[in-house]
């Protein structure tokens, strides 16, 4: 259809010739595409019993239109005259003459035959990893995600187009990474994994850099020569210690090619070899073409599923993927990897990939973990965890394992131990399929300081985000908002989560849907929030152990006792492999008399505390102002002392001395704020630190004089229930001195 309806159209008939179709050939289905001289679309028709009518703007009379005959394009896909050439379609120039608008195609068998698709099934799942504080790594998928499903030229193409001063750099940087060899990249990595952070420091790393001559800038000339000779050499030494590859073989005949269309042959030869090398050159990145043609939404398990076309008698697709999420109205980028290092080439139909995203700002959804409550427990609510930590309770008699919330509030994670909580937490708890009833409708969090008697009620606003799809918009994603809420007199009330949300509302379009996902959508996994630091009395004073109360009430808002007529709290003791939850019964003796349940939580706030002291020289003085210390014998005693302190030890610390750039293991020390030594230093169980024993020699080495760097982080163990301290609680230091033998 014409893109312009504000003039008159002339209706331009392309009839279209199948050479070489015998009377068992079924052409392809085919659209016919007009564009202007500087490549702009006029107008597109499918093909039908050979011909296709394209209404032109009359402006285009006597004009030179540009007509392409070729493989019919998705309806998503706007055609452009590159992505009709890479399909290999036909193209016809013809001026436009008012008195003949007809125009006959012959489109002879070679071509049309290239037009013929098969489809290719795509699949795959985006995902993120969250490390829990039991040190597993659980993978959570992102759902109600839009994937972009995107097609890269296949390398012959993406080599003819490149530019010469490209080429030859090309050239050149193939022979070297052949010559000098480091471990290739496998094409498709997550950016920022191990392998490909290894990898790539391999690539870079100075030792190799330094046996490789400098990289040439781009240019329109060829390299000098000597260069080239010097990797040809290198690449003659490997074979002479080694048997020689087929590829050797070829990146010798490249390094001897003196023509770019020599280069450009040996480069085609070369390419399925040389993906594995695409993600060192970054340079290159611009000139992989990519043509986005689908786009799909993730499901609740974070999958999604595209068919694709590609030339039956070509080789597969090489695909690559991005993903965007809905933030705050808006699609945001969460999944946009390089092209040259993210590129699936080749991709086996049929077969699955996962995108797994690292942006911090990506929002996972995470299904609700599978429940076995203990025998007897229909009715159940499931006091669960404080952010990933698991909620013990205080009567079990065994202790509570890693990542857990302890008996006495503490918890161990990653390695540290006796850490208590802080910042702003999250709780949360689960109920059973028949709850909320009539019988059970409503739940309260409350804490207080253990030891005293009044309690106070969490008063955050929790919501709970639905699904709801209005015909033909993509999804929506409004709130219900479960609390806080009055009833009956009674405060900080929350709803339990019904089993449907709220249905469409009155202005809705017909067709339109509510539902919730099947999982805690935008990480809706929390049912109170408590702001730690808002405590009454500051960090200092409002450290210790808190009792926290979860409580049940019914719709007049009276409270509810468990029991075998009502409900049954029950308490995790387990977590499958699979991530499903074993429970057990609440004990008595961890519910209150208003039949609340109880547990310990241990907070603290406080920062951290890092001092370096001056170094000292016994009889010699303490480092001046310029941080020389003047020592008279490589025997005599140095003092070295600092201060990581943490108001209730509840901190570790490390302690690093450089000496240029070499790291003086002696010096070192590590350990809790509160030990009695750490390596070469006594500690007075306040964080105060002394070094005993050290001496000058053992500080300089074989050094006669030398220049030191010392540097104390003290780490704060306070953790919001996942897997790692509150960074905003650490202290560091720094400090400088100089060893000079006195004169």
């Amino acid at each position: 259809m014409s893109e312009s309806s504000a003039e008159k159209s002339i209706p331009v008939s392309l009839h279209v010739r199948f050479d070489g179709a015998r009377d068992e050939d079924s052409p392809p289905p085919v659209t016919a595409h007009a564009f202007d001289v500087t490549g702009g679309l006029i107008a597109s028709a499918p093909v039908e019993e050979g011909r296709a009518t394209l209404d032109l703007p009359e402006r285009f009379a006597n004009q030179t239109v540009r007509f392409f005959v070729g493989p019919a394009t998705s309806r998503h896909a706007r055609p452009t005259i590159s992505s009709l050439g890479r399909k290999n379609a036909y193209e016809i120039r013809q001026r436009i003459d008012l008195e003949r608008p007809v125009i006959q195609v012959a489109v002879h068998d070679p071509i049309w035959r290239r037009w013929i698709f098969c489809p290719c099934y795509v699949s795959g799942q985006v995902v993120t990893n969250v490390s829990l504080p039991s040190g597993v790594t659980k993978q959570l998928p992102i759902c109600n995600a839009r994937v972009n499903i995107c097609e890269v030229w296949e390398l012959p193409i993406i080599f003819h187009r490149l530019p010469d001063d490209i080429l030859w750099r090309l050239r050149e940087e193939v022979v070297r990474m052949v010559a000098h060899p480091v471990p290739p990249i496998p094409p498709g990595p997550e950016l920022g994994s191990p392998g490909f952070r290894t990898a790539l420091a391999l690539a870079t790393a100075p030792a190799t850099a330094a046996a490789i001559p400098a990289l040439r800038p781009p240019s329109s000339s060829a390299p000098p020569r000597a260069r080239l000779d010097a990797y040809v050499a290198a690449l003659g030494a490997a074979e002479t210690a080694a048997p020689a590859s087929a590829m050797s073989h070829q990146v010798r005949a490249l390094a001897l090619s003196t023509t770019a269309e020599d280069i450009r042959a040996r480069l085609i030869d070369l390419g399925p070899s040389l993906i594995h090398y695409f993600c060192f050159w970054d340079w290159l990145e611009p000139w992989l073409v990519v043509d986005c043609f689908e786009t799909v939404v993730t499901d609740d398990n974070g999958r999604f599923f595209a068919t694709v076309w590609y030339p039956c008698d070509g080789p597969a697709p090489n695909l690559y993927f991005s993903a965007e999420q809905l933030q705050n109205g808006h699609w945001v980028s969460i999944y946009e990897p390089w092209v040259r290092c993210a590129t699936h080439w080749n991709y086996p139909c049929g077969s699955s990939v996962t995108l797994t995203v690292t942006d911090p700002a990506a929002m996972a959804c995470a299904p609700q973990d599978p429940v076995n409550p203990p025998p007897g427990a229909d009715d159940w609510v499931l006091v669960t965890a404080v952010g990933g930590t698991y909620v013990w309770g205080t009567e079990p008699p065994a202790p509570a394992p890693v990542g857990w919330v302890r008996q006495d509030g503490l918890t161990d994670y990653g390695g540290v131990v006796d850490a208590p909580f802080g910042g702003y937490l999250g709780f949360r708890s689960g109920a059973s399929i028949s709850i909320p009833n009539p019988g059970a409708t409503y739940y309260r969090w409350s804490y207080r300081r253990l030891g005293t008697t009044p309690w106070f009620q969490m008063s955050d606003t929790v919501v709970r985000h639905y699904v709801k799809e209005t015909p033909p918009h993509l999804p929506t994603f409004p709130v219900q908002v479960m609390g806080p809420r009055t009833v009956g007199g009674v405060s900080s009330l929350y709803l339990f989560k019904p089993l449907n949300p709220p249905g469409p509302a009155a202005g809705d379009p017909t067709g339109t849907i509510t539902y919730w996902p099947n999982d805690d959508l935008f990480a809706d996994i929390y049912s109170g929030y408590l702001d730690t630091t808002a405590l009454p009395g500051g960090a200092a004073t409002a450290a210790g152990v808190y009792q926290i109360k979860l409580e049940v009430f019914d719709s007049a808002a009276n409270p509810v006792d468990p029991g075998a007529g009502t409900f049954r709290f029950i308490v995790p003791s387990a977590i499958e492999a699979d991530g499903s939850v074993d429970a057990r019964e609440a004990d008595p003796s961890e519910l209150d008399v208003d039949g609340g349940y109880i547990f310990n939580l241990h907070i603290d706030n406080n920062p951290c505390v890092a001092t370096l002291a001056a170094a000292t020289i016994s009889g010699g003085g303490t480092a001046d102002d310029c941080g020389f210390l003047n020592y008279a014998s490589a025997a005599d005693p140095i003092s070295l002392a600092f201060q990581a302190q943490h108001p209730n030890g509840f901190a570790t610390f490390r302690l690093w001395t450089v000496r240029g750039a070499v790291d003086v293991a002696v010096a070192d020390a590590s350990g809790e704020v509160w030990a009695a030594s750490a390596g070469s230093f006594t500690g007075d169980g306040d964080g105060d630190f002394t070094s005993s024993g050290l001496t000058v020699g053992a500080l300089l080495g074989s050094c006669v004089n030398g220049a030191f760097a010392e540097g104390l982080h003290v780490d704060a163990k306070a953790t919001t229930g996942w897997s790692d301290g509150i960074n905003a609680y650490d202290a560091d230091a720094l400090r400088a001195f100089a060893l000079a033998e006195a004169t």
